[in-house]
């Protein structure tokens, strides 16, 4: 009897050595695929800290889109969802747009992600997500690029309606800003309802609401502002100024449950 169960503590003790040993073995792989995970993944988390932007700015407000049954309209009622208007990927931004001169225009307005100037566009190619991608050249020697997600891709009129109707709705919305603020307001809406992404209304809009004390409708406006201009020299004095006056309403928006509707059939 003695030998079987020598026998048997010098397997328990193999077992769990070997044992002792898999799990240090396990636990070195999962830290190398971690590490590996961490080495790989966070050049978008670096590159969006990089661009020192207020929290508020990278979050996302609920928002529903409204159905309307005008087809040529890129954003009724300015319904469309902040992260489809303008957005980070790829360390490039993402924006939304609704003619190539506007795509053009926004560029030379917005600069290069890093704040320099623009020196000029160099070329552009359609993706197969069919998303149009703009590249050009910084002042300061460096090379940028934005990925445009267009409306109607070939839409001719659409096109023709950014000369004819943002163009000039903006022109006048600007002059308008500091004499009559609603009539601004309501122009600088039409302008994003055509152009969702045009900084120039979405920053006239996001001063304008703040003055009227509409809070929610201002960080809306400013925080697309910034995702288009990250590096705006204005960017901090309009932390500062909702955080004064709408500091309670830059807080993250809780998650809503999904609710299951009944089947029209049910009773």
């Amino acid at each position: 009897m003695l030998p079987i169960v020598a026998n048997q503590k010098v397997l328990l003790r193999s077992f769990f050595y070997f044992l002792k040993k898999s799990i240090v073995f396990l636990f070195l792989i999962s830290f190398a695929q971690c590490s590996i995970y961490r080495r790989i993944f966070p050049k978008e988390d670096l590159f969006l800290k990089s661009l020192n932007l207020p929290d508020w700015v990278l979050d996302s407000s609920i928002k529903l889109r409204v159905l309307s049954g005008l087809v040529d309209l890129p954003n009724p009622e300015d319904s469309l969802p902040e992260d489809e208007i303008a957005t980070f990927e790829n360390r490039a931004r993402r924006i939304f747009a609704t003619s190539p001169r506007a795509m053009k225009d926004l560029f030379e307005a917005t600069g290069c992600i890093d704040g320099s100037r623009l020196a000029g566009i160099r070329a552009n190619r359609i993706t197969e997500r069919e998303e149009d991608v703009w590249y050009a050249i910084c002042q300061n020697g460096k090379e940028d690029a934005i990925v445009f997600r267009l409306f109607q891709m070939g839409n001719s009129d659409l096109y023709r309606k950014y000369e004819t109707e943002t163009l000039p709705a903006w022109e006048e919305a600007r002059k308008l800003a500091a004499n009559n603020p609603d009539k601004a307001v309501r122009l600088a809406n039409q302008v994003v309802e055509l152009e969702p992404a045009h900084p120039g209304a979405r920053k006239l809009l996001g001063s304008l609401y703040l003055k009227g004390g509409y809070c929610k409708g201002s960080i809306r406006n400013y925080r697309l502002y910034l995702r288009v201009m990250p590096l705006a020299g204005d960017k901090w004095k309009i932390h500062e100024q909702l955080k004064e006056k709408c500091g309670e309403f830059l807080k993250p928006e809780p998650k809503r449950e999904e609710v299951d509707l009944p089947d029209a059939e049910e009773e």
